[in-house]
């Protein structure tokens, strides 16, 4: 299958790469059918998840076909070109040669005031796609919570990283409806937050997942795969065991 977007963009922080690229409307046509069956069939995933959101469910990729068509091309090009940015999490992974298995994702439906709080994942590759941003930054960053600070935040994605001189840097994605259809991959140990939107009634809808090496998914006894994520205790934070 041809792709429809095979450009992507090394973005900062160099020493640990961040990629974006832009979906094509095939992909964004599936996740949204996917959405809207994941909200019939109420797979709830809050109590898994760090979000102080109003709902997360996990979401069905049917015969693999969103990991497979849209999805690998990228991840495995970014392992390939940035394996030292997976590499440390995957000890006994060859990261060259070992097959990715999108292990679980699901679909985020934030309202104003919440937010999900700082945070990092399961697995080697995580991502994050925006399907509606309700919100314009630049609205956001005016408003008198945010416009009277020094480091205007609302509805902002933060990342947070250690720069190559060992001081802690926010790296921040402003959202606006420019960003939707749009694929962010980063290693799964980037810690990240989103900050809460205001005067808006609409939805902010988000996806994430995780993609790990084969070899280091967990499975039970019968083969199947088990959910790492699922693993967390009630304070959002992962049972030491499953830290891979």
């Amino acid at each position: 299958m041809k792709r429809e977007n095979d450009e992507w963009f090394v973005v900062v922080p160099p020493n640990i790469p961040v990629v974006k690229c832009d979906l094509g409307d095939t992909a964004v046509e599936y996740l949204w059918k996917q959405i809207e069956k994941a909200k019939v069939e109420k797979k709830n995933a809050n109590k898994y998840l760090a979000g102080n959101i109003k709902e997360s469910l996990y979401l069905e990729d049917e015969n693999d076909y969103f990991f497979e068509n849209h999805l690998r091309y990228h991840c495995e090009k970014y392992v390939d070109d940035y394996a030292h940015a997976v590499a440390f999490r995957n000890t006994f992974s060859n990261v060259k040669t070992n097959k990715l298995v999108m292990q679980e994702f699901w679909v985020n439906f934030s309202e104003q005031t919440e937010f999900n709080p700082l945070h990092n994942h399961g697995g080697a590759v995580s991502f994050v796609i925006w399907m509606k941003i309700p919100t314009k930054f630049q609205e956001q960053h005016d408003l008198p919570i945010s416009k009277n600070t020094s480091n205007p935040a609302s509805s902002d994605f933060m990342f947070t990283y250690t720069d190559i001189l060992g001081s802690i840097q926010p790296m921040t994605w402003a959202m606006s409806p420019e960003v939707e259809g749009m694929l962010v991959l980063f290693p799964s140990v980037l810690s990240h937050q989103v900050y809460p939107f205001y005067n808006c009634n609409e939805e902010r809808i988000s996806i994430s997942g995780n993609i790990y090496f084969d070899t280091d998914i967990l499975r039970d006894d019968s083969g199947d795969i088990k959910f790492a994520s699922r693993e967390i205790n009630d304070r959002g934070v992962p049972h030491h065991d499953n830290m891979l």
